[in-house]
């Protein structure tokens, strides 16, 4: 496949559509378009939520009473504000743009 095809029969923007919709997630145009939060695909998120449990429960069992409870594995796209609390980067999209996006 070559982009020198695109528009002709071997190759139609539909066709390029296609393919484009269904890269991996761990796909290079994926990683670069999304940054850190494309290197991270739902196994990823699932296994970094897995880790965070099984610390917490070794945690809760150690027989150190003074132990510092363990932190969350650090994850693209989140960060920690001053009061523990996680927020999410990015923009705020107004409902307006949210309802033209999603069709309603």
């Amino acid at each position: 496949m070559r982009f020198d095809w695109l528009g002709t029969r071997r190759l139609t923007w539909r066709d390029l559509y296609v393919i484009v919709k269904n890269l991996p997630d761990t796909s290079a145009l994926r990683r670069e378009v999304l940054g850190d939060l494309g290197a991270w695909d739902v196994k990823a998120h699932l296994l970094a939520g897995i880790f965070d449990v099984l610390a917490v429960a070794n945690w809760q069992r150690g027989a150190d009473q003074n132990a510092k409870k363990p932190e969350r594995l650090d994850r693209p796209g989140v960060k920690k504000q001053r009061d523990g609390q996680l927020i999410a980067e990015g923009t705020a999209m107004s409902i307006e743009d949210m309802n033209k996006q999603l069709g309603w």
